[in-house]
């Protein structure tokens, strides 16, 4: 197994203040927006994880616990976050197998889901927002989880890859997961695929 590591620059974002503007492909797109409790992805990440998962259409991606992400398709229990659909990440009542492509970045622990957001009793684990991914998921489609933690795969997930993610010294690394749903009959190894090309 082997870990890579992708180095953000800080952004100039503030809590309060959201997360600055991020430019896309093939032309600008706006990912985040202002949000008074911040949360969201570090400063140029979603173009690296569109680019490792091989998005062509940033619209067509599903964000799950998407708090100031603006593009896609943003799924979030705070109806304050402007989401498009206000559901519970564990159960959005979206239809099986509808989507190639999904992202999540969830409160880290229940504590840490309550202080920042009150949501600690609706704390979605890990294992629990990756079993609905795999049934949102087509099969061949990708999740990409950013946490502490690595989560342990469950078929019909393998993971692909992982990566740390760090916004500077001084700040804790985080996880971010890739995992590809696979075609029956499962693997139920829990070894990683190897992932050809890119540096990470």
């Amino acid at each position: 197994m082997s870990v890579r590591h992708w180095f953000g620059p800080h952004g100039k974002s503030s809590k309060g203040q959201g997360h600055p503007i991020m430019y896309g492909r093939p032309k600008a797109a706006l990912h985040f927006d202002a949000f008074p409790d911040g949360g969201g992805y570090p400063h140029r990440f979603l173009e690296w994880a569109f680019e490792m998962m091989g998005v062509s259409d940033p619209s067509c991606v599903l964000h799950l616990c998407s708090g100031s992400v603006r593009s896609g398709i943003t799924v979030d229990i705070r109806p304050e976050t402007g989401a498009q659909i206000v559901a519970d990440c564990r159960k959005t009542g979206l239809a099986d197998e509808s989507f190639d492509f999904i992202l999540a970045d969830p409160p880290y622990a229940a504590d840490y889901a309550e202080n920042l957001y009150g949501t600690g009793v609706v704390y979605p684990k890990p294992g629990e927002i990756l079993a609905e991914a795999g049934r949102l998921l087509r099969p061949g489609g990708q999740v990409g989880l950013l946490h502490f933690i690595v989560p342990m795969p469950r078929k019909p997930l393998k993971i692909v890859g992982v990566w740390g993610v760090t916004t500077g010294a001084g700040y804790a690394i985080r996880a971010w997961t890739l995992l590809k749903k696979e075609s029956p009959p499962y693997n139920n190894s829990l070894e990683f695929t190897p992932r050809a090309g890119g540096s990470g």
